[in-house]
């Protein structure tokens, strides 16, 4: 894909005051939320899995981890359909108004669209495992906080590739002083 960003799907967004355009803003969104939703297709039905995720923006790729066993595996192995889409969502606070149809959330969210494969190559599945490392530890060291990767954990792990084809992002984002605004947490206990 070169030093250009994917397709940016901003048109593909019903509501277009909250399309973004920024594909800067797109790449930063990516590489700071933990968790996506993965979707495949499986047998021609949607299969859809929550997954941590690293995204290389040099590569413009989703990398992705898990067991060597599994349906996740067994349908990008099978590869009847290489074809994947994400999402990743941020959810912020919640935004009252006198009719129930009028309340509204602030949020962000990208949805990825790409061909998935598994990485083969250990050295490569060791770079990416590392750059999960990185991502979600980047306050430990390996050899100092805890082991380095040990190449018996590379061969028992699944390591998936996402080419990124193309992607679309909205937010909602109202000022801080929003009349009534509340966090969802703040009215939940942690139970609920």
């Amino acid at each position: 894909m070169g030093d250009d960003y994917p397709a940016n799907r901003a048109d593909d967004v019903r509501l277009s005051q909250r399309a973004v355009e920024d594909d800067d803003w797109i790449a930063a969104f990516l590489s700071r939320q933990p968790t996506c939703v993965l979707g495949l297709v499986d047998d021609g039905s949607p299969y859809v899995v929550n997954q941590l995720f690293v995204y290389d923006p040099a590569e413009h790729a989703i990398f992705l981890h898990g067991a060597n066993t599994g349906r996740t595996r067994t349908i990008v192995e099978r590869g009847d359909s290489p074809d994947a889409s994400l999402t990743v969502s941020r959810m912020g606070r919640l935004l009252p108004a006198a009719m129930p149809v009028d309340f509204d959330v602030e949020y962000a969210s990208v949805v990825v669209d790409g061909e998935i494969g598994l990485v083969e190559d250990p050295a490569k599945k060791r770079l990416a495992l590392e750059r999960i490392m990185e991502k979600f530890a980047p306050h430990m060291r390996p050899g100092e906080d805890y082991d380095p990767i040990a190449d018996s954990s590379i061969e028992r792990t699944s390591v998936y590739r996402i080419d990124v084809d193309g992607w679309s992002a909205k937010r909602n984002e109202k000022p801080p002083d929003f009349d009534g605004a509340y966090d969802y947490e703040t009215v939940h206990d942690e139970d609920g």
